[in-house]
């Protein structure tokens, strides 16, 4: 057998064999069967994360005094600032006014340069990761 006809052999058995392998594969299905309770907890853990008691968040704190300044800050707020959350906090023995949960620094930090637009003493902090009381202003 010359060599010439030995590589052409060895050629077409390889390919002969790599295009059959490739016809002849498997298809299969497979089935994942799983515990109703993990939905709920799936569930339960984006709604944590959504309101930031997970994980930690940055907030922007724009005033810390009484009440009344709390409320009227926090209406200017929430018609100057639409795209964020606005909340009054208490924490022992002035209300706050706080803006926006942030991922991140950066995210909290560009909305700072909007929010020193109108509040210059305004600041990017990182609340302590426990559940926070927050006041709704009664009227």
């Amino acid at each position: 057998m010359s060599r010439l006809h030995m590589h052409k052999t060895i050629i077409t058995t390889a390919l002969t064999l790599f295009t059959w392998s490739n016809s002849y594969s498997q298809d299969g299905q497979v089935t994942i069967e799983q515990d109703p309770l993990v939905e709920q907890l799936l569930q339960k853990r984006k709604q944590l994360l959504k309101t930031g008691e997970l994980k930690n968040y940055y907030s922007i704190q724009v005033i810390s005094g009484d009440i009344n300044t709390a409320r009227k800050t926090l209406t200017n707020c929430k018609t100057k600032f639409t795209d964020y959350k606005s909340d009054i906090v208490y924490q022992t023995p002035h209300y706050k006014v706080w803006i926006g949960k942030y991922r991140n620094r950066l995210e909290a930090d560009a909305a700072l340069l909007q929010i020193t637009k109108e509040y210059p003493g305004a600041f990017v902090f990182e609340p302590e990761n426990k559940k926070i009381t927050t006041k709704k202003p009664s009227n």
